[in-house]
This record gives C-alpha cells, sequence and structure tokens, in this order.
C-alpha cells in the first residue's frame, strides 16, 4: 500500500516543475484514478493541494529535494531524486 501511496506521490510531483508558480487547478490521470489538484507557492517551498477521484485527499510540500506530506491522511516523505526514479509507464 505504501508502494501505491509513493507513487501517487510521486506522480503529483513530477508534474509541479511545469505548473510551480500556477495557482490554477489542474488534473491528471494514473492508473484509471483521476487526480485534481492546486498548487501554491509559498517562499520557497511549493504545496500540492488535491483529492483523488476517490476523495482521497493528498497535501504536498515540495522544498529543495525533500517532498514531504500527507496523502489519504498518512505521512509521506522522499526525495525528488526518489520519485523521479519510478517507472510509471508516462
Amino acid at each position: 500500500m505504501f508502494k501505491t501511496i509513493f507513487a501517487t506521490a510521486a506522480v503529483s510531483l513530477m508534474v509541479v516543475p511545469a505548473v510551480a508558480q500556477a495557482n490554477d487547478a489542474r488534473a491528471f490521470s494514473h492508473e484509471g484514478v483521476n487526480y485534481a489538484y492546486t498548487t501554491q507557492q509559498k517562499g520557497k517551498v511549493t504545496v500540492i493541494d488535491g483529492n483523488t477521484s476517490a476523495g482521497v485527499p493528498f497535501r504536498l510540500y515540495v522544498k529543495g529535494d525533500r517532498v514531504s506530506g500527507t496523502y489519504n491522511s498518512r505521512y509521506v516523505s522522499f526525495t525528488t531524486a526518489e520519485a523521479a526514479k519510478l517507472n510509471l509507464g508516462n
């Protein structure tokens, strides 16, 4: 289960560089799950806040090469390098 949480968070993270300055809503799909989220820049931290199509909430904080936050009310923490290593079939 943690692998799924980690992959979901990583997929969200991969979208961050393109939208780090945007505050508008974004969405994408991965393995049949739809993710809707917004990003907000707060100083040096990018906040990714959203929900899956199943209603699972997530909030990630990206600062430098670290990502932390919650997915389905569970704490997640990893590096951007770890996320980039995942083969997500994109």
